[in-house]
């Protein structure tokens, strides 16, 4: 089906994009918390804006990393439920489970765009750098990973209703 390609294209840009930016914040983050020990035991003095760096860094990479997982199927999850079915009811109860991360994500997305218009005239207190930048997180890391849940919901479906699904 060439919309399920298509789709499943644009997941692996925003996956391998995801993948990029999650190696460059980590050594941001890296970077940062160096320097703040080397400023506490070598300089004896505390550098406020690395630890709100790496605190910024840490949130995008919650949000990016998520976006990732649930593309690859490695999000952490509870499944004592979902090990007691097999075969088209298992099938369909991690529909019901990938839809139910969807409209939480969704709500997430949604309230987070108040949050968003309201920091364009914050500043914050170390870096002096806008709070729409650490806000925008939640916005940017909702919507990629309602678009990696949207992508699993649509192929598990497809593999169910078209193909028959799983019969094991």
């Amino acid at each position: 089906m060439k919309l399920r390609k298509e789709l499943d294209e644009i997941s692996e840009i925003i996956d391998k994009v995801a993948s990029i930016l999650c190696v460059i914040l980590t050594f941001l983050m890296f970077l940062s918390v160096l320097y703040q020990v080397i400023g506490r035991y070598l300089i004896r003095t505390s550098i406020a804006w690395t630890e709100e760096a790496a605190r910024y860094c840490m949130i995008w990479l919650a949000f990016l990393g998520a976006s990732m997982l649930i593309r690859s199927g490695e999000n952490s999850s509870v499944t004592f439920l979902k090990d007691r079915f097999s075969g088209k009811l298992r099938d369909y109860l991690e529909l019901a489970i990938q839809a139910v991360m969807l409209a939480f994500m969704a709500v997430i997305f949604f309230l987070s765009l108040s949050q968003v218009r309201y920091s364009m005239n914050e500043i914050s207190p170390a870096l002096r750098i806008s709070m729409f930048i650490p806000k925008s997180s939640i916005l940017f890391g909702s919507l990629i990973v309602s678009f990696q849940l949207l992508w699993k919901l649509l192929d598990t479906a497809l593999s169910i209703f078209w193909k028959g699904g799983n019969d094991t």
